[in-house]
């Protein structure tokens, strides 16, 4: 004998349903979770391996530690000293002064020198010049007023300065009233030193009337 359910089948009908509805959200809510869940998980740290941590170390031990820098007076005194330098050497008539004034200038250097027409970037074209300006007979300078200004590891020294020499036997003299503009590079070894890196020296031009003078 068969014994039959009296339960309604709409009952039945509405425990399935529900059944299979609490089981659709339960997967959904699994599925949302799970990302978040990794999201929030904490990153691992970054491990540096020995090998690349000891070069790191060495990279930074390597620099050298910036020297004790002048003050800005000491500056200006400085490359006031490296500009006395070039004129006395520049002047003194001695047979090695091409040389010394050379060696004041930077390998890369630039020089327009005073009596040249041409623009001479080298140290041998640049000795070549003082080979002969340096040794212009009773050579003197006068007149010297400069300008100097400090920036940083760059300095610029600009103003004028009057040169005369021995033209003849007859002591007459020439005389050539120049501006000039010195460019210094500090030495990365010596904070007191500088070098010429770029000099430009020409004789003044003739103003016109209506160009009133500076201060």
């Amino acid at each position: 004998m068969i014994s039959m359910s009296t339960e309604p089948v709409a009952t039945r009908r509405d425990f399935v349903a529900t059944a299979l509805a609490a089981s659709s959200l339960a997967v959904s809510l699994s599925a949302y979770s799970e990302p978040v869940r990794q999201k929030n998980q904490a990153e691992p740290a970054k491990i540096v391996e020995p090998a690349k941590q000891k070069e790191q170390l060495i990279a930074q031990a390597s620099v050298p530690p910036k020297k004790n820098m002048p003050t800005a007076t000491e500056d200006v005194a400085s490359v006031c000293k490296t500009t006395d330098t070039w004129l006395r050497e520049v002047t003194s008539g001695t047979p090695d002064a091409p040389k010394k004034v050379t060696a004041l200038y930077a390998p890369d250097a630039v020089l327009w020198g005073t009596v040249s027409q041409q623009v001479r970037d080298t140290p041998e074209e640049i000795l070549a010049y003082f080979n002969s300006f340096a040794t212009k007979p009773n050579l003197e300078v006068s007149g010297y007023k400069p300008i100097i200004r400090v920036y940083d590891d760059i300095a610029v020294n600009s103003g004028y300065y009057t040169f005369s020499w021995d033209l003849n036997d007859m002591n007459e003299r020439l005389t050539k009233k120049a501006r000039y503009s010195f460019v210094y590079q500090r030495d990365p070894e010596d904070p007191y030193k500088w070098w010429i890196v770029d000099h430009h020296s020409s004789g003044l031009p003739n103003a016109p009337k209506d160009l009133k003078p500076a201060n």
